[in-house]
């Protein structure tokens, strides 16, 4: 009997506890409708805050026809075209764009990160 007691107090504590557990918020993916001057920079502003760099350059359609996009650093080669640092090994950094509630949100997929973004708009794709 008290075997089944314990096994009963273990899974309502679990089942507790996932009732407690937070859910991410959820969007429908989305894309930019229009990047203006201040929408790109705020996108690149946070895309290199989310890398740990002081700046990144992005394409101007970057999320404009698509709702993600992938980042990968840029090998630097020597004059002999060596690569600098040798192989570059590091897994390429995805970000998607959401809109939840009329407004975009940058996801930082690579570390579940996200941000609203506050100049730009966009509409679900």
């Amino acid at each position: 009997m008290k075997i089944a007691q314990s096994i009963l107090f273990f899974l309502f504590s679990g089942l507790l506890a996932a009732c407690q557990a937070v859910t991410p918020a959820t969007g429908t993916a989305a894309r930019l409708l229009a990047a203006d001057q201040l929408a790109r920079q705020e996108l690149q502003l946070q895309t290199a805050t989310f890398l740990g760099l002081t700046s990144v350059e992005l394409a101007e359609n970057t999320l404009i026809n698509s709702s993600q996009f992938s980042y990968a650093r840029t090998p630097r080669y020597d004059a002999s075209g060596q690569m600098l640092q040798g192989r570059v090994v590091e897994m390429p950094h995805i970000f998607k764009l959401q809109i939840r509630a009329q407004q975009c949100w940058l996801i930082y997929e690579n570390k579940a990160q996200e941000v609203q973004l506050k100049q730009a708009k966009c509409v679900a794709e």
